[in-house]
């Protein structure tokens, strides 16, 4: 894992809709948004098992994602990497993701549908093994 400057993990650490791109099975690109956590140097997800995203890492375990901050002055870092399912308790990441995305209350409405674990949900994380800084900073 490459060694992660302090301003790339402070922009990961917004509040940033990423875009998390996978391998089809016929070998083509697949791109969808997603929410994020960073945390530790790797990239925090959570999708239904029976997703595309999902399917195409079962079949590729890897993925590029990229965090972009979409007002003048663009910015953006790109992480390429392995894909692993993680154990850990998915509603406490819900949580705390939807509350950073929608705001208290209706983040932890939003968390309610995911107290109950759930096998048709999945948590992976993206550890970066290249990373593009398009931050301007260095």
């Amino acid at each position: 894992m490459p060694t992660i400057p302090n301003h790339i993990n402070e922009f990961l650490s917004q509040t940033l809709v990423a875009v998390v791109s996978t391998v089809g099975a016929d070998g083509s690109p697949r791109s969808a948004p997603i929410w994020y956590h960073w945390e530790d140097g790797s990239a925090y997800m959570f999708t239904g098992r029976r997703t595309l995203k999902w399917r195409n890492i079962m079949r590729n375990p890897v993925a590029s994602l990229c965090v972009d901050w979409r007002e003048p002055p663009y910015r953006s870092v790109i992480l390429d990497g392995s894909v692993e399912e993680v154990q850990r308790p998915l509603y406490d990441l819900v949580l705390s993701m939807a509350v950073r995305y929608y705001g208290e209350e209706d983040g932890r409405a939003f968390a309610e549908g995911y107290r109950e674990q759930s096998d048709d949900t999945v948590i992976f994380r993206l550890t970066p093994t290249r990373i593009a800084d398009y931050t301007g900073e260095e």
